[in-house]
């Protein structure tokens, strides 16, 4: 858990503020943890197909870690850890948020999702700038030097996501007697690793991804290639996903950092829903796939390819034309 448990019982007063506030209000937190088991469910399950999946049809494509598609790539295997750390969090919930896989996991868990988080949007970030480069400069963009730089910026964002995370792992610990918590022990260390997440994970990143995909619908749009408007629409929907999947998690970040304005009603429904928008943040290791890849022709051409080669021969008809052309064996960066 990134925030220490509320008490919702204690005395009433208007003039509390902050940690050691406490009110009498009712939530009903019974139905928020049956709401929140029931979609980590629904995460592992369709996030572990969908990017497996992605991550082994990209795999197979020929040249396809060589583009600018070696983001999506890489994106696609920090979700994967992201959604094989989510049955941990399932068991804590049905346990009623007793910890019971011991100090290293609880220490683990944290740190795995803060890599995971930091990652998909640093590569989110960087396929977003790549793609616009790529479509204003294309032949530049498909150079041996590109393709090395692509590499180096992967390693160095896996880094920097990793080094951000450590404090998480220092400071996650395991809390209680009779029955074991998991959190992040100290306040500072919850301000400033919030307020990192914030700026890293949102602040910085999100006028990115914006102005990137904006130009790129733009350029797109004036491009004279028929399927420009749709091509479009897709570019800005990625805009739209990406705010949808954070946005809400990232507003209770910040409502968090201000706790100490907020009054005991207010205070109580922020920490009410913090759990449930780290929850739902889940949300982008689902859509990720979806809209980066299955969306896209290429990506469902090699996949029908890649499964009809392992069927049995009496299955498929002699004259199903499943093969690939020499002009798709790379998915482009727009379409």
């Amino acid at each position: 858990m990134m925030t220490p448990n509320i008490s919702l019982h204690g005395n009433n007063s208007d003039d509390c503020y902050g940690y050691g506030c406490r009110c009498f209000l009712y939530l009903d937190y019974k139905t928020l943890d049956m709401t929140m088991f029931s979609f980590y469910l629904f995460f592992l399950l369709v996030g572990l197909i969908e990017n497996i999946i992605v991550i082994w049809i990209n795999w197979r494509m020929e040249g396809s870690r060589k583009e600018s598609k070696l983001y999506i790539f890489n994106m696609a295997i920090a979700d994967l850890c992201a959604v094989l750390f989510i049955p941990l969090r399932m068991t804590e919930i049905f346990n009623n948020y007793h910890w019971i896989w011991g100090d290293f996991l609880c220490k683990f868990d944290s740190f795995i999702y803060f890599v995971t988080l930091y990652s998909s949007i640093f590569f989110l970030t960087c396929f977003s700038i790549d793609r616009y480069v790529s479509l204003r400069y294309p032949f530049q963009a498909q150079g041996s030097r590109d393709r090395h730089i692509r590499r180096m910026v992967c390693v160095c964002m896996w880094t920097v996501a990793i080094l951000l995370s450590v404090p998480q792992f220092v400071h996650s610990e395991i809390f209680g007697i009779v029955y074991s918590y998991c959190y992040l022990s100290h306040t500072l260390s919850l301000y400033v690793t919030n307020s990192l997440t914030l700026v890293l994970g949102f602040i910085i990143p999100l006028p990115i991804i914006i102005l990137s995909n904006i130009f790129t619908a733009r350029a797109v749009k004036n491009s004279s290639n028929t399927e420009s408007t749709k091509t479009s629409k897709i570019i800005y929907g990625y805009i739209i996903a990406f705010l949808m999947c954070w946005l809400p998690f990232y507003i209770i970040v910040l409502l968090s950092l201000l706790d100490i304005f907020l009054d005991c009603i207010m205070l109580e429904i922020v920490y009410f829903f913090y759990d449930m928008v780290e929850c739902l943040s889940f949300f982008h290791c689902i859509v990720n796939p979806i809209l980066y890849n299955f969306i896209h022709k290429d990506f469902r051409d090699h996949l029908t390819a890649s499964v009809v080669k392992y069927m049995p021969k009496r299955y498929v008809k002699e004259d199903d034309d499943v093969s690939i052309s020499s002009d798709t064996r790379h998915i482009v960066v727009i379409t």
